[in-house]
């Protein structure tokens, strides 16, 4: 056992002896999920003894980021010999417009319900740097047609195949592309019987968005949640990662009473978890803080 393992299970077993509550309170009503590009650098470290701390933490169901080498049939073994269920998958929209086929096998394989295009791809290579910077400036109101139609065709195959289809935002979404925002053309162009929303709340407020009006105004397609905190909105039309994300609830700058609620009304079926790196402390620590938050809000 390396020093890195034995550091990791030595935080996974402090943090254990923390009480994991059921979450009971009015506001928060989903079983806790978390998306696992929290833990990407701890699932490669240790993957199976990451799964196990984060089910002592409390968590129930997962979002998967990657696979970290393992088939999927392996990583659902693994999920469910930690008592976490899979529930959601996210791919790149670079990757599902290259080999759709694969990415709808390994979904299944995994046992997920829902399958999340956890990115746009635009039509030109990105600038190097910061990527939300680089993406924005990368997509333009083409790219973002290209994308819906291809939305509307992988949430096709996807239905057929079983599985529920969703897009998932960042802030670059709610820039304005020759006066529309990418996220009007994205829904435009998309059937809502074909492709879901996944409603990321931080990012979206980072884009200027107000999330309560899109929880109402998106009503029955926002089926998706991810929860994490924000402490500064960026500056106007700045889309950097200049900012971090932080606990949940913990001087943010959303209101998440407010976000729960128009959630629950709207139809959201899941809620994850997520923490953005760089992590404002240790990554476990800091996910134990969210689950306690998140029975206070």
């Amino acid at each position: 056992m390396n020093l890195d393992r034995r550091s990791l299970l030595a935080g996974a077993t402090a943090l254990a002896a923390w009480p994991a509550p059921a979450l009971s309170a009015p506001r928060f009503k989903w079983p806790l999920g978390v998306q696992l590009w929290s833990v990407d650098e701890e699932l490669r470290r240790d993957f199976s003894g990451t799964l196990a701390a984060l089910a002592r933490l409390g968590f129930r169901e997962v979002e998967t980021a990657g696979l970290h080498g393992h088939s999927p049939r392996a990583f659902r073994a693994a999920a469910a010999r930690s008592g976490l269920q899979l529930a959601s998958a996210h791919y790149s929209m670079a990757d599902l417009f290259t080999d759709t086929p694969r990415c709808i096998a390994e979904a299944r394989a995994l046992g997920v319900r829902w399958l999340v295009a956890s990115s746009p791809r635009p039509d030109a290579p990105l600038a190097p740097g910061d990527w939300l910077t680089a993406m924005r400036q990368a997509m333009t109101a083409a790219a973002w047609r290209r994308n819906a139609l291809k939305l509307n065709e992988i949430g096709r195959l996807a239905r057929a195949s079983g599985l529920r289809f969703a897009y998932h935002n960042h802030p670059f979404e709610f820039a304005r592309y020759e006066g529309r925002s990418g996220f009007d053309l994205l829904l435009e162009g998309t059937a809502p019987a074909l492709v879901s929303l996944e409603l990321d709340v931080a990012w979206a407020v980072a884009g200027g968005a107000d999330p309560v009006a899109l929880l109402r105004e998106h009503r029955g397609r926002i089926r998706l949640l991810h929860v994490k905190g924000l402490k500064a909105r960026p500056a106007p039309g700045r889309y950097g990662t200049d900012f971090r994300t932080g606990v949940v609830g913990i001087g943010d700058v959303v209101d998440w009473r407010a976000v729960f609620a128009a959630a629950a009304r709207a139809g959201v079926a899941h809620a994850f978890v997520e923490q953005e790196p760089p992590h404002l402390r240790p990554i476990l620590e800091s996910l134990a803080a969210c689950r306690d938050q998140l029975l206070r809000i």
